[in-house]
């Protein structure tokens, strides 16, 4: 049981740890956008002299931003759930919910994945540019087209573990120690 608990924790921090880089990927897209704008406006201000594409390239700039927040929300199980229905059913027809919700959100990321891989192939073939200054927009797009199919192996973790958990039952929260919030009571109770 022990041995589990170490693999499963070993395999939430390498998919924290991956999925956490891409994001600070995207949050360094965010600062180049935003210092893009301000040298743009200060350049227009100050000179009547805008930076050529700066426009250009905040669009697509912003597609890869997006798109790699997915990972980490995913791994993180941070988005929007509605869970009154759980509590309705009990905790076993919860976990049970649970690893429902975690095979859509799979599914949908696999439809996403696949819609996406076939717009950046059309954008390929057909040699899509951006407007002002004519670069191929299909780099830019089949970066989004990874960080979207990165998604699905990090989905599929997300429902293999909601699978075991509904198949053993709820696990008891460890608190900092390692040790149960009723252990800790109990062991601060008994320090008094």
């Amino acid at each position: 049981m022990k041995k589990g608990l170490q693999r499963s924790s070993h395999i939430q921090w390498l998919l924290d740890r991956g999925t956490g880089s891409v994001a600070f990927v995207g949050g360094i897209g965010i600062f180049v956008i935003a210092a893009a704008i301000v040298v743009d406006i200060l350049m227009r201000w100050l000179f009547n002299a805008p930076i050529l594409g700066v426009d250009d390239l905040s669009i697509y700039i912003l597609a890869v931003v997006v798109s790699s927040f997915f990972p980490a929300g995913l791994a993180g199980e941070r988005f929007v759930t509605i869970r009154f229905l759980g509590k309705a059913l009990g905790v076993r027809g919860a976990l049970w919910l649970e690893v429902f919700g975690a095979l859509c959100t799979l599914a949908v990321f696999i439809l996403i994945t696949w819609k996406v891989f076939y717009f950046t192939a059309d954008v390929t073939r057909t040699g899509l540019a951006t407007i002002v200054l004519q670069l191929p927009q299909a780099p830019w797009w089949w970066i989004v087209t990874i960080i979207f199919a990165f998604c699905i192996p990090v989905q599929a973790i997300v429902l293999v573990k909601k699978f075991i958990e509904a198949l053993k039952g709820p696990m008891p929260v460890q608190g900092p120690t390692g040790s149960s919030p009723d252990e800790e009571k109990r062991a601060a109770v008994n320090l008094n």
